[in-house]
């Protein structure tokens, strides 16, 4: 690109200084020939002002003494008639209309001016012949010298606009290229880039490879969080199987169940992590109806209240008075409305809230708990896959810590839905998970 752009500057400035310095030469041409032919006409008029004053005999030797001191090629004295060359017909129209004629014939300066008949000489003309001298040979090479020498200062310019232009793109086609093999700390300097173009681009290169190394960062993250709550639950399972297996449980039923309720844990993880890969490949569907939210939050609700009172939380529902409808997939709702109130149970310190209403021409399904509360900082981050499992709870021992994907669900199953999900804080100081959907113009049936 670098070869190219230099090359294209420098051809235009050759093509530049070829049009201007060859217009400039044929504009000095045509200005010289016509300077040429105004002096003569001048000159000759002028001589055929003084050849009227004298005797007509002696025009003739005048001339001869003339032509040469005047730097003409030729100036004699030639009958009117019959035409003599180089005058034409038409000159001689010219000359008996209006007493003198001045034009060009080839390279050559024509000029003629009429001398009246005088006794026994009758009309004649006084005619000069003058081919101008060319400037173009000493303005040619001036002209060659200036052009070589702005031609060199244009390669000059070329290679240094092609190198502040091209070195970036370098830069950057590098900076690409280390990323691919995997190393994202890349960066492309900034270092007098400007807010044009090329700066944006620079800039939008460093931002994908911070993107990329935060990705990975999670990524890294995400498996060994992944890693850790496999390993935990397997290492009970195993441990647990091979004391039944050797005889050493002290009591096989609670060992049997310490079993079950690890693997539940695995299979919620595994059931979490599916639905979460399938979300995010859009490789699910949704089968969109008008379902009054209401009935979603009541249903969930009162399907886990035995959950959350044994627990020790209490719940509360508070439901708007009128329909709340929205197009949504009633399975799809139920596991967001699941979800958010599993999350609250984790976090809550004495109580969790379930609400429903509408305002704005939206649908609210907010879960409300009264614990510890989530940072401003922290609260979009809390959507990311397992991050849920690094803020605190109030009850640690009791608490089950869940998978720390149901919030990522929640946010991926509502935008899929269409609508939106978001963290503030609750009124009793908690946090409060908010779900947001278009309301539905089309009534229940």
């Amino acid at each position: 690109m670098r070869r190219r752009l230099v090359i294209s500057i420098v051809g235009v400035v050759v093509a530049a200084v070829a049009v201007v310095g060859i217009g400039t030469l044929i504009l000095t041409m045509l200005d010289a020939r016509q300077r040429n032919e105004d002096e003569l006409a001048r000159e000759v008029n002028g001589l055929a002002a003084i050849f009227n004053d004298i005797q007509p005999g002696r025009a003739v030797p005048s001339t001869n003494r003339l032509g040469p001191a005047l730097d003409m090629d030729s100036l004699r004295v030639v009958p009117l008639d019959p035409v003599q060359y180089p005058l034409r017909e038409s000159d001689i129209a010219e000359l008996r209309s209006s007493g003198s004629v001045a034009r060009r014939s080839g390279d050559e300066a024509v000029a003629a001016a009429l001398l009246p008949a005088r006794g026994q000489f009758p009309d004649r003309v006084l005619l000069a012949v003058d081919s101008s001298d060319s400037p173009v040979g000493p303005a040619a090479r001036w002209f060659v010298v200036a052009g070589l020498i702005t031609i060199a200062i244009g390669v000059v310019v070329a290679l240094r606009l092609a190198r502040s232009l091209t070195g970036p793109l370098v830069d950057a086609e590098a900076a690409t290229r280390r990323i691919t093999r995997g190393e994202p700390d890349i960066r492309v300097s900034e270092r007098g880039i400007g807010n044009d173009e090329l700066g944006r681009l620079v800039r939008s290169v460093n931002t994908m490879a911070e993107g990329l190394e935060e990705a990975r960062r999670s990524e890294q993250d995400f498996l060994l969080s992944v890693s850790h709550d496999l390993r935990t639950p397997l290492t009970s399972i195993g441990g647990w199987a091979e004391a039944l297996a050797d005889g050493a449980a002290p009591d096989p039923a609670s060992a049997g169940r310490t079993i079950l309720a690890e693997a539940g844990r695995l299979d919620r993880l595994v059931r979490d992590l599916l639905d979460l890969a399938r979300l995010r490949a859009q490789a699910f569907t949704l089968t969109l109806r008008p379902i009054d939210l209401r009935d979603v939050a009541l249903g969930v609700s009162e399907g886990l209240r035995p959950d959350v009172e044994d627990a020790g939380l209490d719940l509360k529902v508070d439901l708007a008075g009128d329909p709340v409808i929205v197009d949504g997939d009633a399975d799809r709702l139920a596991q967001v409305a699941g979800n958010l109130v599993e999350n609250a149970v984790r976090h809550a310190a004495q109580s969790i809230r379930v609400i429903v209403a509408s305002g704005g021409g939206d649908a609210v399904l907010m879960v409300d708990d009264d614990g510890t509360g989530i940072p401003p900082a922290e609260r979009e981050r809390v959507f990311e896959p397992l991050y849920s499992r690094r803020i605190a709870t109030p009850r640690p021992s009791t608490v089950d810590k869940g998978t720390g994907l149901g919030l990522a669900t929640v946010r991926a199953l509502t935008e899929a839905m269409g609508g939106t999900a978001e963290v503030t804080e609750a009124p009793d100081g908690g946090a409060r998970v908010v779900v947001r959907m278009p309301l539905s113009p089309t009534p229940l049936s």
